[in-house]
């Protein structure tokens, strides 16, 4: 392999467009570029993925990683004609080995359309309830289960010979800031990290796992100066040499704002490569210029002995090695109408199981009651979710009146209060609550003896809200958690295990 091919296989980028294009054909032809990520702007249904990553291997001289965040929830970048796969804190509930068949029937359908590369799981743990970025994406704010449930994903994707990568080292729970659009900091001490943390990415790295992604996060007792990504002492001194990890290193995106125009293109090519990094991500927007000129200051690094060959030769050597365990040179043939969608009873099963009801004051069942839905016009919450102009809402499965409520109607909710007088029951549900927003001032005017709040996403919206009688969590707000909603609420049949502490939360005040 020449200098520049084993360069190619250290960077990941992203591309536009659906089909086989001249972006990617520089991408892999030329640039010889060895990981490919999709986003949802990419995937139009299975059957053309199947047929563009037939073409990018194809055309590929060395079998590439082609990646995607299939985390579950509401971040899935395949969403129809799949089995559907609950987020991290919806599985919490349910069985292990429940568990684990949907994740190893979401990883072999994966593998059929030409994926190889899942960016998942999180392992972080969510003990900042004010964290706006990972929140019911981890498993819990309770480290023995988030190793648990992670190690379950990560040995199913294995399994189906689907690599995982483990995130956001050395974890993005106790952060207030989503480094999409910030650098998050993390003060606490080197033995509450090592003790809290670092548990869950040890416990993985100890069973085999084959691969680990590195956040934008700065640790300031392991390093006061560089963010994990570009950090040597968390990179090659942590990660490598004192967990003893072997395996493949790979970034967040270096696009984002944690990091993406603090530092030059050169320096943060030289920076993350020499931390220890052995495929270092790019996504953004997706520009074929701006990829150049990545690919070409890698080179150029190089070259002026900034970055050191043998450095290159350690992770194409790596690379190489995991494709020939992960990446096949061919796509099998499939067939569309019988391969995919299998673990659909099962996803159903454990959605419903996830659906949580926390508290309740006598405000259940409501099947004799005359019912009105209050719901949130649904925004994203953070730039990793899907952009998805089809949510349903409660009202589109239960028989009840309903209105959707948003922050630029806010002059109009004296007159939803009045009209909900005439009810029993309000389902007021809510998404991702803020203190002080637009939900926690229609909330507070209604009346509260009648009012069922129903959390779509995060479990700490009752942190937000004043005396709440009854309270019911669904942790994702796809179209299949609502239906699984509205069922529980038919049949009066709910979880009553919460996988995070909440009321313990209240009155706290998180700070980095």
């Amino acid at each position: 392999m020449t200098l520049e091919e084993k360069i190619g296989q250290m960077l990941c980028f992203a591309f536009q467009g659906t089909t086989y294009n001249s972006q990617l054909k520089t991408l892999i032809e030329d640039m010889k570029i060895g990981t490919i990520i999709h986003f949802a702007r990419n995937v139009e249904n299975i059957r053309q993925v199947y047929a563009l990553n037939k073409e990018i291997v194809k055309h590929s001289s060395i079998p590439p990683f082609i990646g995607i965040d299939q985390e579950g929830g509401m971040v899935r970048r395949v969403q129809n004609e799949i089995t559907y796969l609950p987020g991290a804190m919806a599985l919490t509930n349910s069985s292990n080995d429940m568990i684990y068949q949907i994740y190893y029937k979401t990883a072999v359908e994966l593998k059929k359309l030409g994926y190889n590369l899942n960016f998942m799981p999180s392992l972080d743990i969510n003990n900042n309830p004010y964290n706006p970025v990972i929140n019911s994406r981890s498993y819990s704010d309770d480290k023995d289960i988030v190793k648990e449930k992670g190690y379950i994903a990560c040995k199913a994707m294995q399994d189906a010979l689907v690599l995982p990568t483990p995130k956001h080292f050395p974890g993005h729970g106790n952060t207030n800031v989503d480094s999409h659009v910030g650098l998050p900091v993390v003060k606490d001490s080197f033995n509450s990290i090592h003790n809290t943390e670092l548990v869950p990415f040890k416990y993985v790295i100890d069973k085999g796992v084959d691969g680990i992604m590195v956040s934008h996060i700065l640790y300031e007792q392991i390093d006061n100066e560089y963010p994990s990504t570009l950090s040597k002492k968390v990179i090659n001194d942590l990660l490598i040499n004192e967990l003893g990890f072997k395996g493949l290193v790979i970034t967040d995106s270096l696009t984002m704002s944690a990091i993406w125009g603090h530092y030059s293109i050169s320096e943060i090519v030289e920076k993350a490569i020499n931390a220890g990094n052995d495929i270092i991500m790019f996504c953004g927007r997706a520009d074929i210029e701006e990829q150049k000129e990545i690919y070409n200051a890698f080179i150029d690094l190089v070259k002026k002995g900034k970055i050191k060959e043998e450095r290159i030769e350690a992770s194409a050597n790596k690379i190489l090695k995991l494709k020939e365990k992960y990446a096949s040179n061919t796509l099998k043939e499939v067939d569309f109408d019988h391969d995919f969608n299998l673990g659909k009873a099962l996803s159903h099963e454990l959605t419903i199981n996830s659906i949580t009801l926390y508290k309740d004051n006598n405000l259940l069942p409501i099947n004799k009651d005359k019912v009105i839905s209050l719901f949130p016009k649904i925004n994203l919450a953070t730039l990793v979710d899907n952009v998805n102009n089809n949510y349903e809402s409660i009202g589109t499965h239960l028989k009840c009146d309903e209105i959707i409520y948003c922050e630029e109607n806010e002059k109009d909710f004296e007159k939803i209060v009045q009209k909900t007088q005439k009810y029993d029951k309000i389902l007021l549900a809510t998404y991702n609550v803020k203190e002080g927003d637009y939900q926690t001032k229609l909330f507070n005017m209604l009346d509260k003896h009648k009012t069922i709040c129903v959390a779509l996403r995060s479990p700490y919206d009752l942190l937000m809200l004043k005396d709440v009688s009854t309270y019911i969590c669904t942790f994702d707000v796809s179209k299949e958690s609502i239906r699984a909603l509205v069922e529980c609420l038919q049949k009066n049949q709910f979880n009553e295990n919460l996988p995070v502490k909440i009321e313990q939360r209240r009155g706290l005040k998180w700070f980095n």
